[in-house]
């Protein structure tokens, strides 16, 4: 493990025994850092310690980005750190039900707002950074996502509630078609040009 690692991971147990960490936990938090990140410790971390522990935090434990921790919580928003919720709570399009919420798509949007507000690759772990390259290559210049309640399931997504339709004039650039008038912020952040630009940077 490199000594970078290494070293915010001390640093980050020295603030836990500053804020009054007990040793116990610290030598626990040591273990499952040398057991390596899983989505159930991580879980279980955002929901014992997360007075303690903020996102970074977990990150530094296990030698990995914030982005690795949200891809192994599947971009579960009650596990996020309070300004990530806030931030794609106002920026998210559409009001999903819970269950639509399981649909691979819901995920991958919210990868896309997350690259939209921090637009470096190298925030993402690999595999969520592939992933998402991946989708945007699906996505037709010409179509829309459309989030609707009463769709059925479909290719699209499964668990229903998503589709495409033809994009109108009154879309613009965006690749979402938002329940509401869009705001400043959400034409930016769903612009094809976030991914364009994005793809141009780092067209591997």
């Amino acid at each position: 493990m490199g000594s970078n690692v290494d070293e915010k991971r001390e640093a980050l147990f020295e603030k836990l025994k500053s804020k009054g960490v007990s040793s116990e936990r610290r030598k626990y938090l040591r273990r499952v850092a040398e057991e390596g990140a899983s989505p159930e410790i991580i879980k279980r971390l955002r929901t014992d310690m997360k007075k303690e522990m903020s996102v970074q935090d977990i990150a530094d434990l296990f030698g990995i980005t914030r982005q690795g921790v949200y891809h192994h919580i599947k971009g579960d928003a009650s596990q996020l750190d309070q300004g990530d919720r806030s931030d794609l709570k106002e920026l998210r399009p559409f009001t999903v039900p819970t269950h639509q919420q399981q649909c691979s798509l819901y995920n991958y949007i919210t990868a896309h707002m997350k690259f939209a507000l921090n637009p470096d690759p190298s925030s993402f772990a690999a595999v969520r950074w592939r992933e998402l390259r991946n989708w945007w290559a699906t996505l037709d210049e010409d179509e829309v996502i459309v989030h609707d309640p009463a769709q059925p399931g479909n290719d699209l997504a499964q668990c229903g509630g998503w589709r495409l339709e033809a994009r109108v004039p009154a879309d613009g650039d965006l690749i979402v078609r938002p329940h509401q008038k869009p705001n400043a912020q959400q034409r930016k952040v769903f612009s094809r040009k976030v991914i364009d630009e994005a793809l141009k940077r780092d067209p591997k």
